[in-house]
């Protein structure tokens, strides 16, 4: 039976090819715009920066210390007994032997007379047992038992001497009866503290100084500290330890100060100024400065291919309106709009936002 094709057949089979044709010529097509690459430009972020010129300043290591007297000795009773005179009154000043607190002696100076007799009698023993010796009467043993026994009178006054001494509480070296530890009529035993005698003649500023600048600072440069009150000590440095310390691992480090204005005070704070000559230096808002994966301090600046850098800094000193920094040298291309958007080593669209920077 022959298959009949009416008209509405034929058109639908004619769509279906058009389609397929379509479909398959399309994969084949080439597009109408070709693909056109981004410059730099177009794909940077926008970052804006300042010329910074730096300028010749003064740099310093800068140590946080306190000013303390060149000596400064608690001394201690030598023998026990009660506290029986105070000649002099704290704050005085003293010189080397004086008396600043005096001990019962008790029977101290008789004890001193008797063996000072002690001594005379084995001395003249000695002299005897000598002569006799001499005179072929005793031996050689004789002799060694009677030096025996002079020695032990000696030692006998010797001690009893010191003891005695010991009552009369003396300054250890010249300088400031500082502090009294003990009252009028109080018992004091061996070992006990009984006053502070403080040596001013020479004042330091005491410091400690980080591994990081060990290396800057020499023996006999001179030096400045500056006070709360803003006065100003200089001398020079005097002494820097050769091992730091094992819980800080800083390095101690005095400063002898040889020009006071004021009177010191031991245990006021300073701040320990060693220069170190002129420096490039930058006046730059604290804003701009960064945490550097080492834990120091850095700024984001703009290389010449456009790249965005970080260079360390360190601050010299800080005003009301900014700080001053020191690090880098030369002219510094420093980002100051976009820098917490844009990553080391990142090609960023760099746009001037000033002409020169430069600071005074």
């Amino acid at each position: 039976m022959p298959i009949q094709i009416n008209r509405s057949h034929v058109i639908a089979i004619l769509i279906a090819l058009l389609l397929v044709v379509w479909v398959v010529s399309g994969d084949a097509a080439e597009p109408d715009v070709a693909d056109r690459p981004l410059n730099n430009q177009e794909t940077s972020f926008k970052v804006g920066y300042e010329v910074f010129v730096p300028t010749q300043k003064a740099s310093n290591v800068r140590i946080s210390a306190h000013i303390s007297a060149n000596r400064s000795v608690d001394v201690v009773a030598e023998i026990n007994g009660k506290v029986t005179a105070l000649p002099l009154k704290r704050g005085a000043l003293v010189n080397q032997g004086d008396t600043i607190l005096e001990i019962d002696q008790r029977d101290l100076p008789a004890k001193l007379k008797q063996a000072k007799a002690r001594l005379e009698q084995r001395q003249l023993e000695t002299a005897s047992v000598r002569n006799l010796y001499e005179r072929g009467l005793t031996n050689q043993s004789a002799i060694a038992s009677a030096e025996a026994e002079l020695a032990e009178a000696e030692a006998i006054v010797t001690r009893a001497r010191l003891d005695l001494e010991a009552t009369r509480v003396k300054a250890p070296f010249s300088g400031v009866y500082d502090q009294r530890f003990v009252e009028l009529g109080e018992y004091a035993s061996v070992g006990q503290t009984l006053v502070r005698v403080v040596d001013n003649a020479t004042m330091l500023i005491k410091g400690s100084v980080s591994e990081n600048n060990i290396n800057q600072i020499r023996k006999g440069t001179e030096a400045y500290a500056i006070l709360p009150d803003d006065t100003r000590l200089t001398g020079t440095i005097r002494f820097i330890a050769s091992s730091a310390d094992a819980k800080t691992r800083t390095y101690p480090i005095e400063m002898e100060v040889t020009d006071a204005p004021a009177p010191l005070f031991d245990g006021q704070t300073a701040t320990l100024f060693v220069p170190q000559g002129k420096v490039d230096a930058y006046f730059v808002s604290p804003s701009l400065l960064i945490i550097t994966d080492n834990g120091g301090l850095g700024l984001k600046v703009i290389t010449a291919e456009d790249t965005v850098a970080v260079v360390p800094v360190s601050i010299l000193s800080a005003e009301t309106n900014g700080i001053w920094i020191q690090g880098p040298t030369g002219e510094q291309r420093i980002i100051t709009v976009g820098q917490g958007f844009v990553t080391v080593g990142e090609h960023v669209n760099a746009v001037l936002l000033n002409k020169e920077a430069s600071q005074s």
